[in-house]
């Protein structure tokens, strides 16, 4: 198992790829900065995620197939604080889901992968975005519309609504639409339709992060095939 990583210098994607390693799958990471850690299995390709160039050559990387990409990026502010500045380029995480989608479909219209499964773009994204808005709390909502953190869920929105395009019928895709996040911490995910109510207020950053390796992996079946899914603990 072959997994390819957006965003794993981030808090949630490194729980992801360490999570893999520990499971014995390959992971490449494509990251602005060289990281510092070591491993058998961990293929570090410096470069950008709206590069077509870069992505195709991090996929290259490794001299095997890739059987999922997950995508953990976010839209960058100057700070946490909800109404600090957008810092980041416009699109970047659809335009960043996009171009992973494209490498996943290049690669299996050229050499399907040899397992007979389609390969799989997991996507962090968060409830509030497209029509989650309708089951997300109040003061999520608020802060959607009031504050600087809506050009995020634009971002997120805009995930969702390209995502199956992007992936068409080569390639299988399921996005993780997040409650608030919190640290470490394994714990059972619950999960539920986009217009369904029902999720707790919080999800650890280290069960969300493991649930998608594991959708990714195939250990869920096609369960959340082709779905937006919220998720909570």
């Amino acid at each position: 198992m072959h997994l390819f990583i957006l965003g794993g210098t981030g808090q949630s994607g490194g729980f992801a790829y360490k999570y893999a390693l520990e499971q014995g799958y390959h992971v490449t990471l494509l990251v602005r900065n060289a990281i510092e850690h070591k491993h058998a299995n961990l293929t570090v390709v410096e470069g950008s995620v709206l590069s077509q160039e870069d992505m195709d050559r991090a996929f290259a990387a490794a001299g095997i197939p890739v059987d999922s990409a997950l995508q953990f990026l976010n839209a960058p502010r100057e700070s946490a604080n909800p109404w600090s500045k957008f810092i980041g380029p416009p699109r970047l995480l659809a335009d960043a889901t996009a171009n992973a989608a494209r490498a996943l479909r290049d690669q299996q219209r050229r050499a399907p992968l040899p397992s007979g499964r389609k390969p799989v773009l997991v996507a962090m994204n968060a409830l509030g975005a497209g029509d989650s808005i309708a089951v997300t709390p109040f003061i999520t909502k608020f802060f959607i519309n009031h504050s600087s953190l809506g050009k995020t869920y634009e971002e997120h929105s805009a995930v969702l609504a390209e995502i199956e395009d992007d992936c068409g019928k080569d390639v299988d895709w399921t996005a993780a639409l997040a409650v608030g996040l919190s640290g470490a911490g394994a714990k059972p995910v619950k999960t539920f339709s986009m217009t369904e109510r029902g999720a707790s207020m919080m999800i650890t950053r280290e069960s969300c992060a493991t649930w998608m390796v594991n959708v990714a992996a195939g250990r869920m079946g096609e369960r959340f095939s082709r779905q937006a899914v919220i998720v909570s603990n």
